[in-house]
């Protein structure tokens, strides 16, 4: 894709997100990275009203490039997350309800109550609350990375996922807060119900096989 069309797509997906009510106000980030370039949301602005040219173009160090307005305060998170995970081409930070009631208490999703979401979303890191925008909390998450985690909860904050093009972090994001919501209902009535670990294994070996 060219630099436009990327640049489209950032935008159209943060528009996504926030019309989605998977992000608040003016919360959130998104960003897709084509080499040593990042395209990512400007800070402090409201996604529904993006377009391709408000996106900001940085450089592998946060470097601004290219853009009328500052880059997101979180570009940190952006620029260690492409740093240690290689098959990662884009990343959605985001304040879902759901997902965010779970960073708030900070407990565990039941990442097995669905087969899809022990697809799709295991392995969760649940990253303890460092301060937003600083290197401390980008630096939180390598050791998830390292342990090849794509989606975190992050304590008192919100969610990140990240993926091999911007449909597969959306992907990610839409599927957890769809199980975070599961879960809160699930808990009004008699409670969670997780398929056992067997199972899964057997549900992704065969999906993984599909079509052989």
């Amino acid at each position: 894709m060219s630099e436009s069309q990327l640049k489209k797509q950032v935008a159209l997906f943060a528009k996504l997100v926030w019309d989605r009510k998977l992000t608040d106000g003016t919360g959130g980030n998104m960003s897709i990275r084509n080499k040593d370039k990042i395209y990512i949301t400007p800070t402090s602005t409201i996604k529904h009203f993006l377009t391709e040219n408000d996106i900001i173009t940085i450089d592998k160090n946060g470097n601004k490039i290219e853009g009328e307005k500052e880059p997101s305060s979180e570009r940190r998170m952006h620029i260690k997350i492409y740093e240690k995970a290689s098959d990662v081409n884009a990343i959605i930070h985001a304040h879902p309800r759901y997902a965010t009631s779970f960073a708030v208490t900070f407990q565990k999703l039941p990442v097995y109550a669905l087969p899809e979401s022990a697809l799709v979303l295991d392995p969760i890191t649940y990253i303890e609350y460092q301060m937003p925008g600083t290197q401390e909390f980008a630096d939180a998450f390598a050791k998830g990375l390292e342990e090849g985690s794509r989606v975190f909860v992050l304590q008192n904050h919100g969610v990140t996922v990240a993926g091999k093009d911007i449909e597969e972090a959306y992907m990610k994001l839409e599927t957890l807060e769809f199980l975070a919501e599961v879960s809160v209902i699930s808990k009004l009535y008699s409670g969670i119900n997780e398929i056992p670990t067997e199972k899964i294994k057997a549900f992704i070996e065969f999906f993984n096989k599909r079509g052989d």
